[in-house]
């Protein structure tokens, strides 16, 4: 969704797409399938003798402790991942906004990433005013209503009011939309985009200040829903951010290169991916909040997250939810399998372990799709990959390495 000129007969189409996986978890980068020999596992007591596992090439044993980012850019990426949890889904909102439009949620490492979400010459003017980090996250209703929130992190107070000072100049350069001020928010500023006839829709831009943040929505409704829907989803969307915000604790500039890049300790026992294959919304742990962001349906799953208590999910070359308990593992398994279950075909399940559930996602162009689901101990495992057996050798290697000693 662009945040400069409104478009006199359509929505402009979001620019790039990060795809939602169908499943509940992030698709790792393109991996290859590794035949032979399996590698040996450290033998588990129990049902599952992990040594017999076909693991492929993978590694069994958890990564040594990660440290911290080292650098301020892989700082600025952990910034953004910290941020999810503390953004705003468009399902909050309004609940039947969660499908995808193509960006569905995103970390957004700089200045330059932003072109991805905003026109960019507010690229341009964020990298002018000490830009930090930021996330994004966009979805869209089966009637066609539309809702990006971005929060912007800058490096102090004065840097987020003279960067959204020069947003809302952006914009009011854009003869097409009338300038609001928000009743109750003397720091946020609004353009209203009637729409031109009913088949356009119409759009409320919205730019806010708030410590060191600068808030951005864009939300677009039918025309049939009136001139005052689109601003009040944006009203909505700001009673629900702006205290979210001010829980999160900012990093300083000067202190990214300093954050931990594994303060849970469960992103060691995830099957790692490179940082080449890896997204900017991989190679991190989310708390539930933040998770919703990449889910298919993030109602539905939220739902489930509360039920079996999911406390954050690591997300690397696999997905490794952890809950409450076994039984809780199960139930989330069981709930992300019934979410999928009606979008591919069946596939063989995992060898050697006969509860895990395998699924082809694949739509016949391009790429295929696998996906295998399973469960061990409190944990829900998530293995994605263009092959089936990659998958498998994934899910298994992933099981192995939660059950190592």
């Amino acid at each position: 969704m662009g945040y400069g000129r409104a478009p006199r007969r359509r929505l402009r189409r979001e620019p790039g797409r990060i795809a939602v996986i169908a499943a509940a978890a992030l698709l790792a980068g393109c991996s290859t399938v590794t035949t032979g020999t399996p590698v040996a596992a450290p033998p588990q007591a129990g049902p599952v003798d992990v040594a017999t596992l076909n693991v492929g090439n993978y590694p069994v044993v958890p990564s040594a402790p990660m440290g911290t980012a080292v650098t301020s850019a892989q700082g600025a990426i952990i910034e953004g991942q910290r941020l999810a949890d503390y953004v705003t889904g468009p399902w909050e909102v309004d609940a039947s906004l969660s499908g995808s439009p193509g960006i569905a949620g995103m970390v957004l490492k700089s200045a330059e990433a932003l072109k991805l979400a905003v026109p960019e010459a507010l690229s341009a003017i964020a990298a002018k005013h000490n830009f930090v980090a930021g996330f994004f996250s966009g979805r869209e209703s089966a009637t066609q209503s539309k809702l990006a929130n971005l929060v912007l992190q800058f490096s102090d107070p004065d840097a987020a009011k003279a960067a959204t000072g020069e947003f809302v100049d952006f914009a009011a350069n854009d003869q097409l939309g009338q300038r609001v001020t928000m009743d109750g928010r003397p720091d946020t500023v609004g353009f209203s985009y009637g729409a031109f006839d009913t088949a356009t829709p119409t759009q409320f831009r919205a730019f806010t200040a708030r410590g060191t943040y600068v808030l951005v929505q864009l939300a677009a409704t039918p025309a049939a829903a009136g001139p005052d829907a689109a601003r009040g989803l944006v009203a909505k969307t700001l009673d629900l951010q702006a205290p979210l915000i001010d829980t999160f604790t900012p990093t300083g500039p000067d202190k990214l290169a300093e954050l931990p890049k594994d303060p849970t300790g469960l992103l060691a026992r995830t099957l790692p991916a490179s940082r080449e294959q890896a997204s900017v919304n991989q190679r991190t742990v989310y708390q539930p909040r933040g998770a919703l962001h990449f889910q298919s349906d993030p109602v539905r799953v939220s739902s489930l997250f509360d039920q079996t208590g999911m406390t954050r999910q690591a997300v690397s070359a696999t997905s490794v939810y952890e809950t409450r308990d076994e039984q809780s593992a199960k139930k989330l398994a069981d709930g992300l399998w019934e979410l999928i279950s009606k979008e591919g075909k069946p596939e063989a399940p995992v060898s050697m372990l006969p509860d895990s559930r395998c699924i082809n996602l694949s739509k016949g162009q391009g790429d295929g799709y696998f996906y295998c689901l399973l469960t061990v101990d409190r944990y829900t495992i998530g293995a994605p990959a263009t092959q089936l057996l990659d998958a498998q050798q994934k899910a298994a290697a992933q099981y192995a390495m939660l059950t190592a000693p």
